[in-house]
């Protein structure tokens, strides 16, 4: 049965070691060959709403996450890598990559599913995520930091595409902006 506080402390061991993204990784592997486990034990551990910080320091953050169904983000970055492991839903991935003109486009577009594996994230990595608007999301996140206090990073304003600081408040008035977009183009 998977224990958490022994994932977290050896994910806290992980995170001083020579790779610690690498690292990480195989402990989530090893961790999601018990998805139900996982699951029980997440459920048990924090309500199905929002994020559920379960452990952060400076070194490492792990967040049960929970994403509504029809869910959009802007664009952002975490400036930290990331672990990401999905326990129910799907959510559409969109890695972007800076222009030579300063813009972004697309570089790729990756759905994770429970069946796709752990999915990583580098630290410079820039996306956007969606979820179906049929079911929400459930999984385990694992930062290469705190990402709870990381205050440099950034967000993209979907109407003008201006990077902008980012703020917890702006980046979710940018999220109700995109649903209302893609309730528009439904209609």
């Amino acid at each position: 049965m998977f224990d958490l506080q022994r994932f977290i402390d050896d994910c806290k061991a992980a995170v001083q070691s020579d790779d610690p993204q690498g690292t990480v990784r195989g402990l989530m592997e090893a961790a999601f060959r018990d998805r139900e486990g996982v699951r029980q034990v997440l459920a048990d551990a924090a309500p199905a709403k929002d994020v559920a910080p379960l452990y952060a320091d400076e070194n490492l953050t792990v967040l049960r996450v929970f994403t509504p169904a029809n869910f959009i983000s802007p664009i952002h970055n975490h400036l930290m890598w990331v672990m990401i492991g999905i326990l129910d839903g799907e959510e559409k991935n969109y890695l972007y990559r800076r222009t030579a003109d300063g813009g972004l486009e697309v570089e790729r577009e990756v759905v994770l599913t429970p069946e796709t594996g752990i999915f990583s994230l580098r630290a410079d990595a820039i996306h956007a995520i969606e979820i179906p608007p049929d079911r929400p999301l459930s999984g385990l996140h694992v930062y290469g930091g705190n990402i709870l206090q990381r205050s440099s990073r950034s967000a993209w304003d979907p109407e003008t595409m201006e990077e902008v600081p980012y703020r917890y408040e702006r980046l979710m008035d940018f999220c109700k902006v995109l649903t209302r977009q893609r309730q528009a183009q439904a209609s």
